[in-house]
């Protein structure tokens, strides 16, 4: 026999109104299945819990010391299911997650911001990180969940991934660079002047060209690219053109402001794919707040792209 959560409601209830029938009246059970509930606790434990009189019954020594903590333990278990229900409900709860340099500023604060609209009480881990290191932060249980570049992620069992709609990267530079009067121009051509971003990962860098130019250098060893003026989160990249050669590697929405100001324009002819998502482990199961938050973040990033779809018809 064990002891259960019912059983120790049940000899709180004898305790509290020092009669059998009276407490079986107020569980709504009949007598006879109370004092069986009581024997099957006292047999469980191996002691008397109750003497009975002729006016009623009283605890035992062992009764005392069972009611004692049984009161304990019956707090902790309608606390432990109070805060699940909270958990469960986004009341409370922390989410913590790795987040490349531009999934962060496309809609991993977006959608933060919308998630604590609706539940303040949250609490969120946001750490912005390099392309490379978002995934091994996951891998050493450091985050819930990661969003960065699916190429790390290729042939590794451990994770869970799920793309996101791929974004569209150009070049932007001041309305009267030179690289606008070249035509054709190619990727050397680019090339020749100080290129501003962030490090990008060996899927991209194959389409530059390799050495060491203006525009940055491919690493020897990781095979990313890393542009000449290289940053680690894409915040106010416009703010790099005025007065400058420098070319500006982002995406349409993120420059915005700047393009309907005619600060900013996109050169023609090169563009190239964001291939991000999320990555979890397969074996940790994600909490109701992580994936409320990833739900957020598909909202925003789908908000993205049909923004990028109405900025491209506009200045192509």
């Amino acid at each position: 026999m064990i002891v259960t959560d019912t059983r120790l409601k049940h000899l709180l209830s004898v305790a509290e109104h020092g009669h059998f029938g009276l407490a079986a009246e107020s569980l709504n059970i009949s007598q006879p299945s109370l004092s069986k509930s009581i024997q099957g606790l006292e047999a469980a434990l191996g002691v008397k819990l109750l003497d009975r009189e002729r006016t009623g019954v009283v605890l035992t020594a062992f009764g005392e010391l069972a009611l004692e903590h049984g009161k304990v333990l019956l707090h902790e278990q309608r606390e432990m299911q109070r805060e699940i229900n909270l958990l469960a409900n986004l009341d409370i709860g922390l989410a913590q997650v790795k987040l490349g340099p531009y999934p962060s500023i496309i809609s991993g604060y977006a959608a933060a911001g919308r998630l604590l609209a609706n539940h303040p009480n949250i609490r969120l881990s946001l750490d912005v990180v390099g392309w490379r290191k978002v995934f091994p932060e996951v891998l050493e249980e450091r985050a819930d969940f990661g969003i960065g570049e699916m190429s790390a992620l290729e042939g590794d069992s451990r994770f869970e991934a799920e793309a996101l709609v791929p974004h569209r990267a150009r070049f932007f530079c001041r309305p009267d660079h030179p690289i606008l009067n070249k035509y054709p121009r190619s990727i050397e051509d680019m090339a020749a002047y100080p290129w501003a971003g962030t490090r990008l990962p060996p899927r991209v860098a194959s389409y530059f060209p390799s050495g060491v130019f203006p525009a940055g250098h491919i690493d020897p060893i990781t095979g990313d690219f890393v542009p000449a003026i290289h940053i680690n989160i894409p915040f106010s990249l416009g703010s790099f053109l005025p007065g400058t050669n420098v070319l500006v590697i982002a995406s349409l929405a993120l420059l915005e402001s700047e393009l309907a100001a005619g600060t900013a324009v996109p050169v023609p002819g090169f563009t190239f794919p964001s291939a991000y998502g999320f990555g979890h482990l397969k074996t940790r199961s994600l909490s109701p707040l992580a994936l409320a938050y990833m739900a957020e973040i598909r909202e925003v990033e789908a908000e993205f792209t049909q923004r990028e779809e109405k900025l491209a018809a506009i200045y192509g």
